[in-house]
């Protein structure tokens, strides 16, 4: 019986086409440590494993242990958006602007 950090876990490694081996690799754990953070009830890990679990699935550690996505994102959003959406707030003005009109020429590209 998996846990809800399980199933996020699982999610997020398949999406990146990872087998259970790579993402051990990339996090310094073995496959079948992975296995039972996806399939075991209450698995506990330490900070640096979580960390590191985040960093090669492209999501922050909030994201990856279930926290609540900021408001304007609702309950339905996915980490990987929870983790843009906070990578978006934290840039400057400047920058944000910037990605406002990449957004905008890659929208009505796509409407052509």
């Amino acid at each position: 019986m998996s846990t809800p950090f399980g199933n996020r876990v699982r999610r997020l490694r398949l999406e990146k086409g990872m087998t259970m081996e790579q993402l051990g690799q990339a996090v310094g754990v073995s496959k079948s440590y992975i296995w039972e953070l996806e399939n075991k009830p209450a698995q506990r890990t330490s900070a640096n494993v979580i960390n590191s679990l985040a960093k090669a699935l492209d999501v922050t550690p909030a994201d990856l242990m279930g926290e609540a996505p900021p408001e304007p994102l609702g309950d339905e959003a996915n980490p990987e958006d929870v983790a843009f959406f906070r990578n978006y707030m934290g840039m400057d003005t400047e920058d944000r602007e910037t990605y406002r009109k990449m957004l905008e020429f890659f929208r009505k590209q796509k409407e052509k």
